[in-house]
């Protein structure tokens, strides 16, 4: 999985689209590799300590990892934002948010497309 850049995530947050899930907040724009980048943006806002943002983040990842195989054929650089209540949250509790990620990449295409 290619992480972002900082002057890419900064790039995506003022230009690129976004849509929320039940866990999640994503930013996406498209890019011209073929393939997908991701960041994951976690603030002190969402807790103070660092062991519930990093295991809040390895969650993700792991989810992305296993359930998100379509969308390593999609050229979007992704950054997600989670909500704070994925605090508790199981990585099959993400299967129903990255399901609709790849949707709503899938309907972007298509609405640029025809």
């Amino acid at each position: 999985m290619e992480t972002l850049k900082s002057k890419d995530i900064l790039e995506i947050l003022k230009k690129g689209r976004s849509f929320k899930t039940e866990n999640l907040i994503v930013l996406f724009r498209k890019n011209n590799l073929g393939k997908p980048r991701f960041a994951f943006v976690i603030s002190r806002r969402f807790s103070k300590k660092a062991v519930e943002r990093n295991k809040a983040k390895r969650i993700i990842k792991e989810a992305i990892r296993l359930y998100g195989e379509t969308l390593k054929n999609m050229g979007y650089d992704i950054v997600i934002i989670p909500k704070i209540g994925i605090i508790g949250k199981k990585t099959y509790d993400l299967i129903k948010d990255i399901n609709l990620i790849k949707e709503k990449l899938e309907n972007n295409v298509k609405a640029n497309c025809g």
